[in-house]
């Protein structure tokens, strides 16, 4: 699939999230479609964990820090992840209060959405959430505006940030180009471009060239790459490798040898399913986006593993373990991960049929 099939399925999703703005109402969310009591059971705890931890006063999930804006956004993901959006679900109030946390924290000039000292990687995560969110928000509630307007400011800020290497970093106005920075901001593009949002392809390309350019022999990624240079001469990592595998499979590039080189790479590590070094739920976040965009066969023998993985580490309060920045990071994770086949993320509705019956030159 190249460009043009990729400019087809934004269109369509376009089409869905028009039809889903029609369809948005005080109506609970259609119920999971998991047969898996286990799971069904851990879902709801875990939602109910989430929803504790978002003060309705603002909106915002896990207290006050720099990590609140991306605690925010992917608790929001983990809520619409359920079938809930704003005036639709059980949850429909905590979606809603999350989006107009992160409106709030856009800057009107610069576009740079953030809270206290958080960085690139907050915003990418706020600008993927407000992409997730566009256009299914009843016209009453009057955020629809808002979202537009903070989203668009969102992608010309990323855009305009792109380094030389065609990758992001840390901050603005750092051209490092870090690929676990990169992949975040490029999921980002890609879902707002789904969205309806114009995104310069020029971007994107460039985006897809840093990616490429960071893949070692072996098939995974490593950590930074520099202009001219290509990648570092460091090791693979996992997270970026999964990051960067998820980036190729969402841009349409299944017959590269890149995404094949690397799913090859990313096998090795599924092994016995358990989250791997001190970066556990972020492997976890992108090597399950990973194996469900790729295709049943590689989905089945993924989500067994870590299915168990997950529901063997909540906490009696429906929490899980926030080894890495915190509870609400780990749990709003293992909850989008838990719920990814249900596909009502835009960002998964692609997911496993589509990849296994994807259309080739």
């Amino acid at each position: 699939m190249r460009l043009t099939g990729f400019i087809t399925i934004a269109l369509a999703c376009v089409l869905l999230l028009a039809d889903s703005t029609v369809c948005s109402s005080d109506a609970p969310a259609p119920p999971p479609r998991s047969k898996d009591d286990a799971v069904r059971s851990s879902i709801q705890r875990g939602l109910e964990y989430l929803a504790k931890r978002q003060d309705m006063k603002t909106g915002a999930i896990g207290g006050d820090s720099a990590y609140t804006l991306a605690y925010t956004s992917l608790g929001g993901m983990a809520f619409i992840s359920g079938g809930n959006l704003p005036g639709r679900g059980i949850y429909s109030q905590n979606v809603e209060m999350a989006v107009r946390f992160i409106v709030e924290r856009a800057a009107a000039q610069s576009g740079y959405i953030q809270y206290y000292s958080s960085n690139m990687y907050s915003h990418g995560f706020a600008a993927l959430f407000l992409a997730e969110v566009y256009g299914n928000i009843p016209a009453r509630m009057g955020l629809q505006p808002k979202v537009v307007k903070a989203l668009k400011r969102a992608v010309h800020l990323i855009e305009k940030c792109q380094g030389a290497a065609g990758g992001w970093g840390y901050n603005p106005q750092v051209a490092n180009s870090d690929l676990s920075i990169t992949v975040c901001e490029t999921n980002a593009l890609r879902a707002a471009r789904n969205a309806g949002v114009a995104v310069d392809k020029r971007v994107v390309e460039r985006a897809i060239k840093c990616v490429k350019d960071g893949q070692c022999q072996d098939g995974g990624f490593v950590y930074q790459v520099y202009p001219g240079a290509g990648r570092s001469g460091g090791q693979a990592s996992v997270g970026c490798s999964a990051g960067s595998v998820c980036v190729l499979e969402a841009l349409g590039a299944y017959d590269d040898p890149a995404l094949k080189l690397g799913l090859e790479y990313l096998k090795r590590f599924i092994g016995d399913g358990k989250n791997r070094g001190s970066w556990g739920f972020y492997i976890t976040y992108y090597l399950s986006q990973a194996m469900f965009m790729a295709g049943e066969e590689n989905w089945n023998k993924w989500w067994p593993l870590i299915k168990q993985s997950l529901l063997s580490q909540q906490q009696r309060d429906g929490s899980w373990p926030g080894s890495e920045a915190g509870p609400e990071y780990s749990s709003a994770v293992a909850l989008i991960v838990l719920q990814m086949p249900y596909r009502y993320l835009p960002l998964y509705q692609e997911g496993i049929e589509s990849a296994d019956n994807r259309p080739r030159e």
